[in-house]
């Protein structure tokens, strides 16, 4: 997907502004002279929500950069030039290897072919792996130097496993960690390293899983890394007093490390040409709750920290939020105990606020998207605490335990609550347990005790074959308007009753973006969604239930995500956000 002009033009000022506090800030060499450094492109994420950072390498020959737009994948001079658009995946791409003859790419499982402008499967006769196995290895394979062999860390139920397999797909040999292992990274002499729990600390492992480099300073080693091409350098992320990853170049014997970054977002995963030239890039995420009128006009911030998924409490004073630090490398690396917690903040407030209001729930887990009850008695929210992916509810004031109503456990991805007007049901998504797929779920529910009347049952939709991506209640608590993702790019709108026969299809429309969020207006005739835009941007519309063209609400130059509509129906509310990767190079060293 193309972005337009406006955007190219903003790129340009936003590479500028970079490159500025980047000669104020970037790391000095030894002789006193500032580091050479260059932008050499942008990649740009289709959402915050589902999303991973864009996978980016430069090939062995030094002369090209592939790196991932979402499904997408893009091959680009590295000293400028058209981009190659290759044929667009079924899935997010969220890591990428170059062949030694930097033609061919390793990409979400699959091998792209550089010259000829092609995406195939790596073995197409099958080989000598199960489905399962393969899908395991070339999640995160990489290539060996000599391109005779790939390298992948498989997890399994005895724990970590580096599994070394033929190119062509042949027998593995494969080695039992002793402890959890990531990332593997192929040495110019042919060893296996990897990131490694080493005394609880993460750690360069050469080999894998067994001896560990021990830099100075004693810093701790996040993401890729890649190796000089002599061999006695490692190149790798570390961790700053900040939380953040600067990038580090380590002697492989130990000793005295030489810091190259320093960024206010991570910098990490290096990738090497055979000249010496490293690739890296510099992670930007934000989001910043904002509302607008919902008949069009200025978008206003309300939030001036990292915030999303907005909701209205029942009276449209106040509005929930998600906020915390997440999407920094350090924090994700222990995914689902991530810094995302929720809050209250004002929805009238004449300046943005700098932090919340209130704090609803901020355990050591993912916590996420709160919604009242419709008499404001009870708050209900997502959370990954105490090993669970599930919803929690606890009282809207006083006493501030929180009690989990749902039992689908970690890995079923369990999506945003929303009460029933009537104060009886609770609707939410997840993982069914029959299929795996994202489907509604819905609870029986007394919004004046907060008793829950049974496990919640999955709700069956014959004739739809989509992932459910969230719901919303109609007014009259026995109909649901859902937006859900039908395949590839493929989206829509549709209406079930809570029973879930006689599904109805509002709209069908392509958009790349997943996890958008849905809103309801409040006398139910209308939706607020999120769909790409003329500009190039994802806006909020205004669609009718009961037939029309849709209506564009939101029209400044930035993405939206999460619409929610406020009580009075004057205004809605949405989260403003922005996802990309910046790369950058260093010369030979």
């Amino acid at each position: 997907m193309r972005q337009a002009t406006v955007r190219a033009t903003l790129l340009v000022v936003i590479v500028a502004a970079t490159a500025v506090t980047i000669g104020l800030s970037f790391r000095r060499s030894p002789a006193g002279e500032p580091a050479s450094l260059t932008w050499v492109a942008t990649a740009h994420q289709y959402g915050p929500v589902g999303y991973r950072d864009p996978a980016a390498a430069i090939s062995p020959d030094g002369r090209w950069v592939a790196y991932s737009e979402g499904r997408f994948l893009r091959v680009r001079p590295i000293d400028g030039g058209p981009i190659v658009d290759l044929p667009a995946g079924e899935a997010q791409i969220r890591h990428l290897a170059w062949h030694p003859d930097s033609r061919r790419i390793l990409a979400g499982g699959e091998l792209y072919d550089r010259a000829a402008g092609t995406r195939g499967a790596m073995w197409p006769s099958g080989g000598e792996l199960s489905a399962g196995e393969a899908a395991d290895v070339l999640r995160q394979a990489v290539w060996s130097p000599d391109g005779r062999s790939l390298a992948a860390i498989v997890d399994g139920r005895d724990g970590a496993a580096l599994w070394i397999v033929p190119a062509d797909g042949g027998l593995a040999e494969v080695t039992t960690l002793a402890t959890r292992a990531s990332l593997p990274a192929w040495t110019p002499g042919g060893k296996v390293a990897c990131l490694a729990l080493v005394d609880g600390r993460s750690r360069v492992t050469i080999p894998c899983g067994q001896t560990a480099v021990r830099p100075h300073p004693d810093l701790d080693a996040y993401g890729p890394m890649a190796f000089a091409p002599d061999g006695t350098t490692v190149y790798v992320g570390m961790a700053n007093a900040g939380g953040t990853l600067d990038l580090w170049a380590v002697p492989v014997s130990g000793g005295r490390a030489r810091r190259l970054t320093a960024f206010s977002r991570d910098s990490y995963a290096p990738t090497v040409a055979a000249d010496g030239a490293v690739l890296f890039k510099t992670q930007s995420y934000r989001t910043v709750v904002a509302t607008a009128p919902a008949d069009g006009g200025p978008a206003r911030s309300l939030a001036a920290f990292q915030s999303e998924t907005p909701s209205w409490d029942p009276g449209g004073k106040w509005l929930g939020i998600t906020y915390g630090t997440w999407r920094r490398v350090v924090d994700d690396a222990k995914y689902p105990d991530i810094a995302q917690e929720v809050g209250i903040i004002s929805a009238d407030a004449e300046e943005p606020a700098t932090k919340p209001s209130r704090i609803v729930h901020d355990s050591n887990s993912e916590d996420q998207s709160l919604c009242w009850s419709p008499n404001g008695k009870w708050i209900a929210f997502h959370s990954h605490k105490d090993q669970s992916d599930d919803i929690w509810l606890r009282r809207a004031d006083g006493d501030a335990t929180a009690r989990r109503i749902s039992q689908l456990g970690r890995g079923a991805e369990t999506g945003w609550p929303r009460w029933s007007p009537d104060g009886r049901w609770l609707l939410f998504d997840g993982a069914s347990r029959k299929t795996k797929r994202s489907v509604l779920y819905v609870a029986g529910i007394d919004q004046e005790t907060g008793n829950v009347s049974g496990e919640p049952r999955e709700i069956d939709i014959p004739g739809l074959d989509a992932e459910i991506s969230h719901g919303e209640w109609l007014p009259d608590s026995e109909h649901i308007v859902a937006v859900v993702k039908e395949g590839s790019g493929r989206h829509a709108i549709v209406v079930v009753p809570r029973t879930g026969v006689d599904v109805r299809i509002v709209r069908q429309f392509a958009s790349e973006h997943d996890a958008p969020g849905l809103g309801v207006s409040p006398n139910g005739r209308e939706v607020a969604f999120i769909a790409p835009a003329a500009d190039g941007f994802f806006q909020v519309f205004r669609l009718p239930l009961d037939g029309g063209e849709p209506r564009q609400v939101t029209t400044d130059p930035s993405n939206k995500t999460q619409p929610a509509w406020s009580p009075d129906g004057r205004r809605l509310a949405f989260t403003v956000w922005s996802y990309e990767a910046q790369l950058w190079s260093l010369p030979p060293r």
